[in-house]
């Protein structure tokens, strides 16, 4: 599976940093084009951001951090993802998970995303679907518009992870929520 989409139609948005901390700005991303609604640069909006790994109802693990991109149509739809979860102790090594889809359609409206999406874990590769909404919000308190993202997938049991859910034979399920903002401009 490639890494990137094709670059002659998407955006792109960077991002290095913690969920759940108020006050991080985490990295700015540059689109390779400008976009959507005349934004030039994105950032993933660090504090508004949570990942979560549940098994049936219950929550698993709260997913604190995550690094990656998301690629963006010129229309701010959402293409596809390439992001990394490090995982809580104790976890089997290297203790990161890697998420990535390309080229995500659309689901049963405009604002949903479907697709297929593959995980790894160390050495173990698995495929999975993928689902979602990328909303555009006319504006918050900046008064630019932005990004609403939710994606969800369950974790194979090929990965053997997390063990709650693989010793049972079940799969989990992981929910990212996030935003991506305007970035502030110099």
């Amino acid at each position: 599976m490639p890494s990137t989409p094709d670059a002659s139609h998407t955006g792109h948005t960077g991002h290095t940093g913690h969920t759940g901390h108020t006050g991080h700005t985490g990295h700015t991303g540059h689109t390779g084009h400008t976009g959507h609604a005349g934004h030039a640069a994105w950032r993933i909006a660090v504090e508004a951001s949570e990942g979560l790994v549940t098994a049936g109802a219950r929550p698993v693990y709260a997913l604190p951090s995550f690094r990656g991109s998301f690629y963006l149509r010129p229309a701010a739809s959402l293409a596809g993802f390439a992001l990394s979860f490090p995982l809580p102790s104790p976890a089997p090594s290297p203790g990161e998970l890697t998420w990535e889809a390309v080229e995500l359609g659309a689901g049963g409206s405009p604002r949903e995303v479907a697709g297929q999406g593959s995980l790894r874990l160390g050495r173990r590769l698995a495929f999975a679907p993928v689902s979602g909404r990328c909303v555009e919000v006319p504006g918050g308190r900046s008064g630019r518009p932005y990004l609403k993202i939710m994606l969800v997938t369950r974790l194979p049991l090929a990965l053997r992870w997390p063990p709650p859910a693989w010793h049972r034979l079940r799969p989990a399920t992981l929910r990212l929520f996030t935003e991506i903002r305007p970035a502030l401009e110099r």
